[in-house]
């Protein structure tokens, strides 16, 4: 039998209940008994202020407030009554819409061809795929400048001259041209979501409904379709996010075709002389409609009622695709050839060309490109080495904070660890230039012109995979060998270095590796946070493309796709080793 006693607590009374004193007591009693713990986070949860509320505080304030800091829809108004920012958002619905319909198209039936049936040459697909997105757009395109341009576009020149043709078959410098970049770069986010999803759907529904009489293609709309959904769903949101934040491939496409879209619209905003208040309201719609894109994904996603119960599947029995095999594979070899295998070739003999319009022969070739990249008097050398350095320092600034948040979130019941979590994934899907007029509001008078507000934006915007990462493995890892230590007499810094982060190394290590390869072809933030003395690799492209010297760009771009490959290819390794054990 249970009594439970109850205190009355008279109308009005602002006293708690005795039994949650106690339970505030207990936490704070526990929390000052571990001075280090204390400071650790506490310092660590002032570094989150800094890196993404702080600044996101101040790009709503700036877009939202008049001169006096009251708040007015009035800096809005006035940015959207320019016929130019009406047009560039325009433009950039228009972007966003047509690439993800254009990576639906491209992205599914891959999914479904490599995962679903017996076409051939699977893991060339996956390998295809995965470079296409590795290679930033902004490098794609200057491979894409080289073989279409309207007219010294060399595959333009070839076909002209095989089937007798005048004008140019194909046109990059166009806003067509910027789309098919586009889907080109992230088709991968809709093929990877849904193969995943596919490997893990249970494949006896599709064989009942064979089973029941369903021919293959509606057992695929009616039955594999919904339950992969979410992921479809998950998808088509990254692709929409990521096609409305992107900045590289609009920046070059856009300032020869003499169009613009919202980020290149606030890249020049920031331009001498700056209009803060302007890039931040033109910022606004972008982040207001991110955020509702995460939480139209949250809905769907959470009320999929399209569910497979059962415990491991077996595995599917592949599709015979009989006579149709022959038209899927030429579909994709011809993906895998035309985004990944002809812009990496393209890049290579670009970079090596001696001029841009140069016939391609043997003795036009030259390696002068790549001696200037490594000459100290030209200049380029420093690029290369802020970019290695910076991506270094927010590799393992990410590795630490993700520690500590990854700890904090999953090891600990202290109350705001659900604010935390929002607040960093927030930051993977806020766009990149937007956050980068948050952090210019926030450090434009201490730091600006220096590496640390590099740093400072590039932590920002890649702490959430170490975290998430970091919080997957702490997940799996039970916190009994934790406890024991603590039972043994270990304090939590002792513990925290000499158990939990040995069973989180190579999860460190991908983390690591990944957020260093990301760094590396950072542009975004990047061309609005530079100066001359601060110019990375990334930047260094851009400026070569506003020179129109192509062959230096391409050069500087090989250098960051081979950097950012070998980068991706030993994250892999690593993230694939089963090693977390305790040796």
């Amino acid at each position: 039998m249970t009594l439970t006693v109850g205190v009355a607590v008279p109308a009005g009374s602002r006293e708690l209940p005795q039994n949650t004193w106690t339970w505030l007591y207990g936490r704070v009693k526990v929390l000052l008994s571990e001075p280090g713990k204390l400071i650790v986070l506490t310092i660590a949860l002032l570094i989150l202020v800094g890196l993404i509320i702080y600044p996101m505080a101040l790009l709503a304030r700036f877009g939202l407030a008049d001169k006096n800091g009251l708040p007015t829809w009035a800096p809005v108004v006035e940015a959207f009554s320019d016929p130019g920012i009406i047009k560039a958002l325009w433009n950039t619905l228009q972007l966003g819409v047509l690439v993800t319909l254009g990576t639906l198209v491209v992205g599914l039936p891959l999914a479904w061809l490599v995962t679903r049936t017996d076409i051939p040459f699977k893991n060339l697909i996956r390998v295809g795929a995965a470079i296409s997105f590795v290679v930033p757009s902004f490098i794609t395109v200057i491979a894409w400048i080289f073989l279409a341009a309207p007219n010294t576009g060399y595959l333009n020149i070839a076909l002209g001259s095989v089937l007798g043709l005048d004008a140019p078959v194909f046109n990059i410098m166009s806003f067509s041209g910027l789309v098919f970049v586009e889907i080109a770069h992230l088709y991968p986010l809709v093929f990877f979501a849904v193969a995943s999803a596919l490997a893990n759907v249970d494949p006896s529904y599709e064989h009942a409904a064979c089973v029941l009489g369903a021919s293959k293609w509606r057992t695929v709309a009616t039955v594999t379709i919904p339950l992969v959904r979410p992921a479809i769903v998950s998808g088509c949101i990254l692709v929409i996010l990521d096609a409305v934040s992107s900045f590289g491939a609009p920046a070059a496409i856009g300032m020869m075709a003499n169009f613009s879209v919202l980020t290149t619209k606030i890249y020049t905003l920031l331009s001498f002389p700056p209009h803060l208040e302007l890039s931040a309201a033109i910022s606004l719609p972008v982040v207001i409609f991110t955020l509702l894109c995460l939480l139209v994904q949250r809905s769907i996603v959470k009320g999929n009622r399209y569910r497979t119960i059962s415990g491991k599947s077996r595995s599917a029995e592949p599709v015979r695709l009989g006579k149709a095999k022959y038209p899927a594979l030429i579909f994709c070899m011809t993906v895998f050839f035309v985004t990944s295998v002809l812009p990496l070739f393209a890049l290579l003999v670009l970079s090596m060309l001696n001029a841009f319009g140069s016939d391609v022969t043997l003795e036009n070739m030259t390696l002068e490109h790549f001696r200037s990249i490594i000459d100290p008097s030209f200049g380029v050398l420093d690029a290369v080495y802020h970019s290695l350095l910076l991506s270094a320092g927010t590799a393992f600034a990410c590795i630490l904070l993700g520690v500590l948040f990854a700890w904090f979130v999953e090891r600990t019941q202290i109350v705001g660890r659900g604010i935390v979590t929002a607040t960093i994934l927030t930051a993977y899907g806020f766009p990149a230039i937007a956050l980068a007029v948050g952090i210019m509001l926030g450090y434009l008078n201490w730091l600006y012109g220096t590496f640390s507000i590099l740093l400072i934006a590039y932590v920002s915007k890649n702490l959430p995979i170490s975290f998430v990462l970091f919080r997957t493995a702490l997940k799996q890892i039970t916190p009994d060998l934790e406890e024991a230590a603590r039972v043994c007499g270990a304090g939590w810094l002792r513990t925290l270095g000499h158990v939990t982060l040995p069973l989180l190394k190579v999860s460190g290590l991908a983390a690591g590796l990944l957020v260093f390869a990301l760094s590396l072809r950072e542009l975004s933030m990047s061309a609005i946070l530079t100066q001359p003395a601060t110019e990375v690799m990334s930047t260094k492209v851009l400026e070569y493309l506003e020179q129109g010297t192509v062959e230096l760009a391409a050069a500087m771009a090989l250098l960051i796709v081979v950097l950012s490959l070998a980068a991706m290819i030993l994250s892999r390794l690593v993230a694939g080793k089963s090693a977390l054990e305790v040796k």
